[in-house]
């Protein structure tokens, strides 16, 4: 889909012109070859002639038409989507993350801010390697997604540092939560490795 989307994508005006030419004269072919052709098998009928032939000749280009604006969409999605998250983890990434947080901030009438970060991650990385690490990351948001709860925001705001905003929340609550979270989190190394844990050192304060 890509490679077609290049060849039709003009990078010029003149680009532009030659692709409105060349499809004018694509649809010009199409519909002296279908008129030649099922010319003698179509109704004599000069209302029906003309819809059989136009159908015909223009579902087609239409239905590449609405391929493309599928296509265009769902690229937009996915932009838009890798603007505000995190494209490892899937996370909100920093912008994102304090944009939503404050927001939910001014909602709610109490909250938490926890500030945590893997602890030693560069040794991860240098023992076992960066994809390695990349997993150990994609754990450590697992497990704070599974650990939040309805109208809490989490992000990713930097390498190995990760934030969640816990909504109308008291100082107690909070710290069963991050005392849940500082256990260890295991994570996926290599088939030749067993599967090592990464802990998580955690701060907090109170926003409102």
């Amino acid at each position: 889909m890509e490679g077609m989307m290049k060849l039709l994508q003009p990078h010029s005006r003149g680009g532009l012109i030659l692709r409105v030419l060349f499809f004018t004269m694509l649809v010009a072919m199409t519909n002296v070859i279908v008129v030649s052709s099922l010319g003698p098998y179509l109704p004599d009928n000069q209302i029906l002639y003309p819809i059989l032939t136009g159908s015909i000749v223009g579902a087609p280009f239409i239905l590449l038409f609405f391929v493309v604006m599928m296509y265009q969409r769902r690229l937009q999605q996915r932009l838009s989507f890798l603007s505000r998250n995190d494209g490892l983890t899937g996370l909100n990434n920093r912008f994102s993350f304090f944009e939503i947080a404050e927001q939910r901030n001014q909602q709610i009438q109490s909250g938490i801010l926890l500030v945590l970060d893997a602890d030693h991650f560069k040794l991860i990385n240098d023992s076992y390697g960066h994809q390695a690490g990349d997993y150990c990351l994609k754990s450590i948001a697992d497990t704070l997604k599974r650990n939040l709860r309805e109208g809490d925001v989490i992000g990713r705001i930097g390498g190995e540092e990760f934030a969640i905003l816990l909504a109308n929340i008291g100082p107690g609550q909070a710290q069963v939560i991050g005392e849940r979270l500082t256990m260890p989190i295991p994570f996926y190394a290599g088939p030749q490795a067993q599967y090592p844990t990464a802990t998580l050192s955690v701060g907090a304060v109170m926003t409102s």
